[in-house]
């Protein structure tokens, strides 16, 4: 009698324990679905968030680089043969034109079909006489007759990294006969760095990289500020951007820390 007791109360306490591990193993899968969820959902939000603010600022970006080489470009047009051979109605015609030294902070000059710089303000850069046919943006325009914006590099005359746009000059028959270039000074004020001055969030960046040129161009963490773009192949979300894509992802930064991305060409 007593050991049927003894099975019974044996066999009640293993359906308990069978019971008590179903609901304890239901209700971690359900915390743990729950939490997979939450995270996915978390993402989600927070890259489409991420997405719209990089949107909004590389409408602002292209928009402030269109005025730039538009400007550029209406100058350029005020250009004659004549004058890009006289140096002092070059300087006089830069002088008069204050919009232009407004946009560019590292100033202004041209140069002649053969990439030397004929006029420059502000005369204390030294550029006068200096040869920049070696560089893309004169190289380009010169070759192409295009507007160009030139990879960021250390100026010659400049104790700086800078970034150039420039736009070709032409003579009555539409030939191009010189430059007229504009630098961004990346070590002062400018207005790329007025988009970046201001963190996302406690931790979060902004950066605006030139994925054609393998850069980081400027940021609001001033570490990454000219520092080149990961390898390709050591970053997955990297290589997307670089190759284009326009959304959000989690990628491992530089640190080795995880981080939510959004990216706007």
């Amino acid at each position: 009698m007593n050991f049927r007791i003894f099975q019974l109360r044996s066999l009640k306490t293993k359906i308990t324990f069978f019971t008590l591990a179903v609901f304890l193993i239901s209700i971690w899968s359900l915390a743990l679905y729950a939490s997979r969820v939450l995270r996915e959902d978390m993402q989600r939000v927070m890259g489409e968030q991420q997405f719209s603010i990089a949107s909004i600022l590389a409408s602002e970006v292209n928009q402030q680089l269109d005025d730039r080489l538009t400007a550029l470009g209406q100058v350029a047009q005020s250009i004659t043969p004549a004058m890009l051979g006289n140096t002092a109605a070059m300087q006089a015609l830069l002088d008069q034109r204050p919009v232009l030294q407004g946009m560019f902070n590292g100033g202004t000059f041209t140069t002649r079909a053969d990439g030397v710089a004929t006029a420059s303000l502000p005369l204390s850069a030294g550029r006068f006489g200096v040869n920049y046919s070696d560089r893309d943006y004169v190289a380009t325009v010169l070759r192409e007759g295009r507007p160009t914006i030139g990879k960021p590099v250390q100026s010659k005359v400049l104790n700086a990294a800078v970034f150039v746009m420039a736009v070709p000059i032409r003579d009555a028959q539409s030939r191009v006969i010189g430059v007229l270039a504009g630098v961004i000074d990346l070590s002062r004020p400018n207005f790329l760095e007025r988009m970046t001055l201001s963190r996302y969030g406690q931790s979060g960046v902004y950066l605006i990289a030139a994925p054609q040129h393998g850069l980081f161009v400027t940021s609001s963490d001033k570490s990454r500020v000219m520092r080149p773009l990961p390898a390709s192949g050591a970053n997955l979300m990297h290589d997307k951007y670089a190759q284009g894509y326009e959304g959000y992802g989690v990628l491992v930064n530089f640190r080795g820390e995880e981080e939510i991305t959004a990216a706007k060409g």
